[in-house]
């Protein structure tokens, strides 16, 4: 019993503990989310370092320079070590400026980190040293209490440092910078409270269950695609990053594209690839601290711009995205999550299965392993809407199928956007027909959100199978749309999935081995399952019909989960085998959620 109590106290404090190491390889998550035990670390003093920060929290060095630069003409990095554990990071720094360089730095372990600076090409900012110190993070925003987001090889979610799962759900903002920061702006102002369009927009979302924030640079003021970061750059870059650390201060992680739109690659980048690596250098140095993942550009892998596109056109075999990817994935220390912003699944998917018969090369720039290996990408970034998608009708499974066999996460980033292509059934819909479907995100998006003041098709009615979009729906404003169902409905399908380990989910598709339906014209359904202990089925027809759940052992709890009002009815408990239970009919003829648990 004596040698037990020093035991048991040395495990309380290693579950009491704050401080999470960084770990390159999580382990699986195959039963229940991983908790990491740590040792308390000493808590340092503000008075032995030059800066403290918490662990995963950015912390900013400047350095001046004896030379006023006009242009980023060197380049600066950082190296920073932990004293006790001999973690070394290179952070990249950047130029912000006539002679100020800086560096920013999220510890990914407690401590003190000794810094080094390296610039071959200025000496007075060569060789300079420091210390950042690293407490234990102790606020209540997930992405720090665990640590940035990570993928695994073989492993179909996001999770966090810590091996925890990470929810990937997210909204929209393709000009995120055109959102005004300081103001309402003319569509806001006497229709909601506060001083900032942006900040209102980020507040909301957090508060209706979004966990990523997925923007492009379209807006920006600054001129990259000359390869340069120039002094006339330097003030919109600035102004991005405001928004990157708001963005993170409120626990979002986000997903941003690199530079420009895709559009706006020139040839002179295209032929001169080491411009390419300048600018992946600064946008890593100035944004890779915050919690993000890397999405590269919009639509990239065969260039189905290229009629529009006064630079070449580019294919999967020779796209100037994939070396901006190898850059970034060189640069950055933390490994943030990479893909690339992927074209409609018309055009491309991972190995080009799904896509439409006259697209001759439908593969994506990143399916090769070599490729894969020299970029470290690690998720798939689809763009799956209702032309594939059917709303009205039973999915077709070619493109969930291909990107469930791919061992990368797949995110079904760019779905049809509210308000210009479907409407409150079509977006929550597609969101569950995404999750079941093998995906491990959802983008949503909505009109004058997803594209500020946009006049994309504004005098076109479109038509999603079920609703109609008319030119009217269209000039919907952001303090509209912001407050429409579809966002709140989006959050109870997180806490709906959250309520049990989800990333075990594996889909059914058509293949009717765990849930057949009555019929194929009265029900239209989508089906996940955990084995013989949980079955999820979404049905989005307009009829009460359902079918039969097969593969079933033993006794259940059985509840029907309403999506429009994240409320739960139960049916009671049931006992079944594998021959089958037949599922009463729905409570409405909307679209309801089955659930069953084993008990």
């Amino acid at each position: 019993m004596k040698k037990l109590l020093p035991m048991l106290l040395v495990l309380a404090l290693l579950l009491a503990a704050g401080c999470t190491p960084a770990t390159e390889n999580p382990p699986q998550t195959t039963g229940t989310a991983t908790q990491t035990a740590t040792p308390v670390p000493e808590k340092i003093d503000a008075s032995e370092v030059d800066v403290l920060t918490e662990q995963w929290i950015v912390t900013e060095r400047s350095f001046t320079s004896e030379t006023e630069y006009k242009a980023e003409t060197v380049l600066l990095d950082v190296e920073f070590k932990n004293r006790k554990t001999g973690t070394t990071l290179l952070i990249p720094g950047f130029w912000d400026g006539d002679n100020t360089f800086r560096v920013r730095f999220a510890p990914t372990e407690c401590g003190i980190w000794d810094y080094t600076t390296k610039c071959d090409g200025d000496t007075s900012i060569n060789g300079l040293t420091g210390t950042v110190g690293a407490n234990p993070y102790t606020g209540d925003l997930e992405i720090y209490k665990r640590g940035f987001v990570k993928t695994v090889s073989g492993t179909k979610h996001f999770m966090y440092n810590d091996g925890t799962p990470f929810f990937y759900l997210g909204d929209t903002h393709w000009t995120m910078l055109k959102e005004e920061f300081d103001t309402l702006g003319k569509s806001g102002e006497g229709k909601v409270e506060g001083t900032s369009h942006f900040k209102y927009i980020v507040d909301k979302r957090v508060e209706q269950g979004f966990t990523v924030y997925q923007s492009e640079p379209i807006g920006i003021t600054a001129t990259l695609n000359d390869g340069v970061v120039n002094k006339n750059d330097i003030k919109g870059l600035q102004k991005a990053d405001q928004y990157f650390q708001y963005i993170a201060e409120k626990g979002l992680v986000h997903a941003n594209a690199q530079f420009f739109y895709t559009t706006t690659m020139t040839d002179k980048l295209i032929n001169n690839t080491a411009l390419l690596k300048d600018i992946s250098h600064h946008w890593v140095a100035r944004f890779g601290a915050y919690p993000v993942l890397w999405t590269l550009a919009q639509e990239i892998d065969n260039d189905n711009f290229a009629e529009s596109n006064k630079s070449s056109a580019f294919t999967y075999q020779n796209n100037p995205w994939v070396k901006v990817a190898e850059y970034i994935h060189q640069f950055d220390a933390y490994q943030h999550p990479l893909t690339g912003h992927q074209e409609h699944t018309h055009y491309t998917t991972v190995t080009g299965k799904g896509t439409n018969a006259d697209v001759k090369v439908g593969i994506s720039a990143f399916f090769s392993s070599q490729v894969t290996q020299a970029t470290g990408h690690s998720w798939y970034a689809a763009q799956w809407k209702p032309k594939d998608l059917t709303i009205n009708a039973q999915i077709g499974d070619d493109v969930p199928k291909d990107y469930w066999n791919s061992p990368k996460v797949g995110v079904n980033y760019e779905g049809a956007y509210e308000q210009l292509a479907t409407k409150n059934f079509g977006a929550r819909a597609q969101a569950w027909i995404t999750y079941l479907s093998g995906f491990r995100g959802y983008g949503y998006g909505v009109q004058d959100i997803w594209y500020y003041n946009s006049t994309y098709e504004a005098d076109t009615t479109a038509n999603d199978g079920v609703d109609k979009i008319t030119p009217k729906d269209k000039r919907m404003k952001w303090p509209a749309s912001i407050e429409l169902p579809s966002a709140y409905q989006l959050g109870y399908l997180r806490s709906f999935f959250e309520s049990f380990d989800w990333w075990n989910l594996v889909p059914d598709f058509n293949d009717q081995k765990v849930f057949k339906p009555l019929n194929a014209k009265d029900v239209f359904y989508v089906c996940s399952a955990k084995g013989d202990e949980i079955v999820v089925v979404y049905f989005y027809s307009f009829t009460k019909a359902t079918g039969t759940v097969l593969g079933l052992n033993g006794t259940y709890t059985a509840q029907w989960f309403n999506p429009r009002t994240n409320e739960y009815t139960s049916i009671g408990e049931i006992n079944a085998d594998a021959s089958g239970w037949s599922v009463p009919e729905r409570p409405e003829a909307e679209d309801f959620v089955l659930l069953l648990k084993k008990k």
